[in-house]
Protein backbone atom coordinates (compact mmCIF):
# COMPACT_ATOMS: atom_id res chain seq x y z
CA UNK A 1 0.00 0.00 0.00
CA UNK A 2 1.39 3.34 -0.91
CA UNK A 3 1.80 5.79 1.94
CA UNK A 4 -0.07 9.21 2.09
CA UNK A 5 -0.59 12.75 3.80
CA UNK A 6 -3.03 15.17 2.96
CA UNK A 7 -3.27 18.85 4.21
CA UNK A 8 -5.40 21.65 4.10
CA UNK A 9 -3.79 24.75 5.33
CA UNK A 10 -4.67 28.35 5.11
CA UNK A 11 -2.96 30.24 2.88
CA UNK A 12 -1.70 32.50 5.51
CA UNK A 13 2.44 33.18 6.03
CA UNK A 14 2.47 31.80 9.17
CA UNK A 15 1.53 28.44 8.09
CA UNK A 16 5.48 27.56 6.45
CA UNK A 17 6.48 26.07 9.61
CA UNK A 18 3.23 23.96 9.95
CA UNK A 19 4.19 22.90 6.14
CA UNK A 20 7.84 22.50 6.65
CA UNK A 21 7.29 20.73 9.41
CA UNK A 22 4.48 18.34 8.11
CA UNK A 23 5.92 17.52 5.35
CA UNK A 24 9.91 16.90 6.87
CA UNK A 25 7.93 14.84 9.55
CA UNK A 26 5.86 12.70 7.37
CA UNK A 27 8.83 12.06 5.33
CA UNK A 28 10.71 10.49 8.31
CA UNK A 29 8.35 8.41 8.90
CA UNK A 30 8.46 7.32 5.38
CA UNK A 31 12.35 6.38 6.03
CA UNK A 32 12.68 8.91 3.12
CA UNK A 33 16.84 9.96 3.20
CA UNK A 34 17.56 12.94 4.50
CA UNK A 35 19.13 14.52 1.16
CA UNK A 36 16.24 13.81 -1.06
CA UNK A 37 13.64 15.21 1.50
CA UNK A 38 15.49 18.38 1.83
CA UNK A 39 14.68 18.85 -1.33
CA UNK A 40 11.03 17.64 -1.20
CA UNK A 41 10.86 19.88 2.07
CA UNK A 42 12.03 22.88 -0.66
CA UNK A 43 9.36 22.69 -2.64
CA UNK A 44 6.79 22.25 -1.30
CA UNK A 45 7.48 25.21 1.13
CA UNK A 46 8.14 27.02 -1.79
CA UNK A 47 5.07 25.80 -3.72
CA UNK A 48 3.32 27.17 -0.86
CA UNK A 49 4.47 30.49 -0.32
CA UNK A 50 3.62 31.15 -4.00
CA UNK A 51 0.29 30.03 -3.24
CA UNK A 52 0.31 32.20 -0.36
CA UNK A 53 1.94 35.40 -1.93
CA UNK A 54 0.25 35.72 -5.48
CA UNK A 55 -2.82 33.19 -5.67
CA UNK A 56 -4.90 35.04 -3.40
CA UNK A 57 -3.43 38.24 -2.97
CA UNK A 58 -6.00 40.78 -2.01
CA UNK A 59 -8.54 38.22 -1.03
CA UNK A 60 -9.40 37.70 2.46
CA UNK A 61 -8.88 33.94 2.73
CA UNK A 62 -8.17 31.00 1.18
CA UNK A 63 -7.08 27.29 1.15
CA UNK A 64 -3.78 25.70 0.01
CA UNK A 65 -3.59 21.47 -0.28
CA UNK A 66 -0.99 19.42 0.05
CA UNK A 67 -0.94 15.65 -0.95
CA UNK A 68 2.10 13.75 -0.70
CA UNK A 69 2.40 10.33 -1.95
CA UNK A 70 5.02 7.80 -1.68
CA UNK A 71 5.24 4.70 -4.26
CA UNK A 72 7.11 2.09 -5.97
CA UNK A 73 9.20 3.44 -8.72
CA UNK A 74 10.70 -0.27 -9.99
CA UNK A 75 13.92 -1.49 -9.18
CA UNK A 76 13.42 -0.99 -5.46
CA UNK A 77 13.20 2.79 -5.82
CA UNK A 78 10.67 4.76 -4.39
CA UNK A 79 9.00 7.76 -5.81
CA UNK A 80 7.85 10.73 -3.52
CA UNK A 81 5.20 12.97 -5.13
CA UNK A 82 3.95 16.33 -3.43
CA UNK A 83 0.62 18.23 -5.15
CA UNK A 84 0.23 21.34 -4.26
CA UNK A 85 -3.14 22.92 -5.14
CA UNK A 86 -5.08 26.62 -4.47
CA UNK A 87 -8.50 27.54 -6.10
CA UNK A 88 -6.73 31.33 -6.40
CA UNK A 89 -5.54 33.47 -9.46
CA UNK A 90 -2.62 32.37 -11.41
CA UNK A 91 -0.13 35.43 -11.33
CA UNK A 92 2.90 35.56 -14.00
CA UNK A 93 5.36 36.93 -11.60
CA UNK A 94 5.75 40.28 -13.36
CA UNK A 95 4.72 42.57 -10.98
CA UNK A 96 8.28 40.50 -8.77
CA UNK A 97 11.11 43.07 -7.92
CA UNK A 98 14.57 42.18 -9.07
CA UNK A 99 16.22 38.84 -7.31
CA UNK A 100 12.26 37.87 -6.63
CA UNK A 101 10.26 35.33 -9.27
CA UNK A 102 12.67 32.51 -9.00
CA UNK A 103 10.85 29.83 -7.00
CA UNK A 104 10.05 27.71 -9.72
CA UNK A 105 13.22 27.85 -11.03
CA UNK A 106 14.51 26.70 -8.30
CA UNK A 107 12.15 23.88 -7.46
CA UNK A 108 13.03 22.50 -11.10
CA UNK A 109 16.82 22.68 -10.27
CA UNK A 110 16.43 20.36 -7.36
CA UNK A 111 13.52 17.76 -8.33
CA UNK A 112 13.60 14.81 -10.42
CA UNK A 113 10.61 16.77 -11.98
CA UNK A 114 7.78 19.28 -11.93
CA UNK A 115 4.45 20.42 -13.42
CA UNK A 116 2.37 23.34 -13.34
CA UNK A 117 -1.38 23.30 -14.19
CA UNK A 118 -3.31 26.59 -14.18
CA UNK A 119 -7.30 27.22 -15.41
CA UNK A 120 -9.95 28.95 -13.90
CA UNK A 121 -10.34 26.51 -10.76
CA UNK A 122 -6.57 27.76 -9.32
CA UNK A 123 -3.00 26.26 -9.50
CA UNK A 124 -1.80 22.58 -9.65
CA UNK A 125 1.82 22.72 -9.02
CA UNK A 126 3.28 18.45 -9.01
CA UNK A 127 6.90 18.22 -7.46
CA UNK A 128 8.32 14.18 -7.52
CA UNK A 129 11.61 13.21 -6.46
CA UNK A 130 13.37 9.41 -5.88
CA UNK A 131 14.38 8.30 -3.03
CA UNK A 132 17.98 7.88 -4.84
CA UNK A 133 18.23 11.57 -5.42
CA UNK A 134 20.45 13.63 -3.60
CA UNK A 135 20.50 17.31 -3.49
CA UNK A 136 23.96 18.52 -4.44
CA UNK A 137 25.86 21.31 -2.65
CA UNK A 138 28.59 23.18 -4.64
CA UNK A 139 31.12 24.23 -1.86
Amino acid sequence: MDAQLCLGVDAQPAELGLVRRAVRTWLAAQAWPSSAADALVFAVVEAFGNSVEHAYRGLDTGRVHIDLAVEPAGSGRRRATAVVTDTGRWRDGAHCTEGRGNGLALIRSIARGLTVTTDAAGTRVTVWTDDEDVLSVEG
